[in-house]
């Protein structure tokens, strides 16, 4: 600054007013550079910081689809597997001979225990909710977001039909008792008579098997859309290793 002070002054003092006016300008020229090339330097830093948090949010997303699809294929093969169960049990109708006790017991094995489908989409909600999901290329934000409706669809229709068939279980508890009940009484005879569970034994057979056709229905259609959704998390799983990769 003290150099281009003296030559101003130089300048001015020799009366040099043409080649003033030139320093001038280059002055000023010098001085927009500067401020240019200090945006430039700044516009490099942001964009440097965008990158890494991206980066971040990149590992979250794997992390939170790799979860997911483990958690998806782990409710198809227990949906799967209670499906095959009570496959079985229908089959039993082909023999002639099939007794309404031997239903009861078969009715009775089957589980009728309900399942509450959550997905972790934390990473998503933080990006939905921060504005910071603008750093995702449209493309792949897009790609999200379907799959977070997806989810929470499948997450409602669960949700759904386990409140349908509570109904028939709350009603199947007050016909047959606590589950133990029949083996406590197994000892106690006159109690036994005296409350005669015998005489709900076809109503209890009839709710389990709404309450079994219930959950077929149910988790066939669970199976369906986790299925798909775990196709989903592929697909947007090598979206973003390739955002990764650039």
């Amino acid at each position: 600054m003290k150099l281009f002070r003296k030559i101003r002054q130089n300048l001015l003092s020799t009366g040099r007013i043409r080649n003033y006016l030139k320093y001038a300008i280059g002055e000023i020229v010098l001085v927009v550079i500067g401020i240019l090339l200090a945006l430039q330097i700044n516009n490099w830093n942001v964009l440097r910081k965008q990158q890494a948090k991206t980066q971040v949010y990149y590992q979250q997303l794997l992390d939170d689809m790799k979860a997911d699809k483990e958690y998806a294929r782990f409710l198809i093969n227990k949906f799967e597997s209670q499906r095959a169960a009570y496959n079985k049990y229908l089959e039993k109708f082909n023999t002639p001979a099939y007794t309404k006790n031997a239903m009861y017991k078969d009715l009775l094995a089957l589980n009728m225990e309900s399942y509450s489908i959550n997905f972790d989409i934390s990473t998503l909600e933080s990006l939905q909710n921060s504005g910071e999901i603008v750093l995702l290329p449209p493309d792949l934000r897009n790609k999200l977001l379907d799959l977070r409706l997806h989810m929470q669809k499948v997450t409602a229709d669960e949700r759904l039909d386990n409140t349908s068939k509570s109904e028939v279980v709350e009603h199947l508890s007050i016909l047959m008792g606590e589950k133990s009940l029949e083996e406590r009484l197994s000892n106690q005879k006159v109690l036994k008579k005296e409350l005669n569970l015998e005489r709900n034994k076809n109503e209890i057979i009839l709710s389990l098997e709404a309450i079994q056709g219930w959950m077929n229905f149910s988790e066939l259609k669970s199976i369906h859309l986790l299925k798909e959704i775990t196709k989903e998390i592929d697909a947007v799983e090598k979206m973003i290793v390739k955002e990764v990769r650039k």
